[in-house]
């Protein structure tokens, strides 16, 4: 393999401000710290989004974008998790900012990952689809970022213009399973209480295996 310059910017260790160079590590070479005690490895850019289905009385939340790319467009609400998350928080919080409505994560439904660059920037990004319980609250949003919101049925999607694909196959994957079906989020067990964690899995009989 032949290696390509540092990447842009990143001539020094964002740790430690040690010069960088190039390490075989993993497979592949690297930018990797030069200092002893530092062992920084740049392993690329990525980045995790997530998403909400928030269902009631049948119909799912949509929020209308207001901003690019895909202003006017119609998705699930959700957003980037943020780097001291958790990210059964991340996803509440987001459709809280996004649709004013407060609800509570039951399940992960769908995922999908992207290479770096197919999705209009240079992080490669892994999307996590969560089913939320709805608690309480009416559709808000800021008129900015958010143009629009509200509860639609399938039915009533198909009428409207620009309702995303991705968002429209979550939501009927969700309509379509059981709330005991998918990734459950898993609250017992030494692993699923580890601070920080959010554990998710297939229904386990035992909880000593988690």
């Amino acid at each position: 393999m032949v290696n390509a310059p540092l990447p842009e910017n990143m001539k020094y260790c964002p740790r430690c401000a040690a010069s960088l160079e190039w390490r075989p590590e993993g497979g592949r070479d690297r930018p990797s710290c030069t200092a002893p005690d530092c062992k920084f490895i740049f392993f690329g850019e990525s980045s995790i989004g997530c998403a909400g289905v928030v269902l009631r009385d049948g119909k799912a939340l949509l929020v209308q974008r207001g901003w690019e790319p895909f202003a006017g467009t119609w998705q699930l609400p959700g957003g980037y998790v943020e780097q001291d998350e958790v990210i059964t928080e991340g996803v509440a919080r987001e459709v809280m900012e996004e649709a004013g409505v407060t609800a509570k994560v039951n399940r992960a439904v769908a995922f999908r990952h992207s290479l770096g660059g197919t999705a209009g920037g240079p992080s490669a990004n892994v999307y996590i689809v969560f089913a939320l319980d709805y608690v309480a609250g009416e559709p808000e949003w800021d008129g900015d970022e958010i143009a629009n919101a509200g509860f639609y049925s399938l039915e009533e999607m198909s009428q409207i213009e620009g309702v995303q694909g991705l968002s429209r196959w979550a939501i009927e994957l969700t309509l379509n399973s059981q709330n005991d079906e998918g990734l459950l989020i898993q609250g017992d067990g030494p692993m699923a209480n580890r601070p920080g964690w959010s554990l998710f899995g297939l229904q386990a009989n035992d909880p000593d295996l988690i």
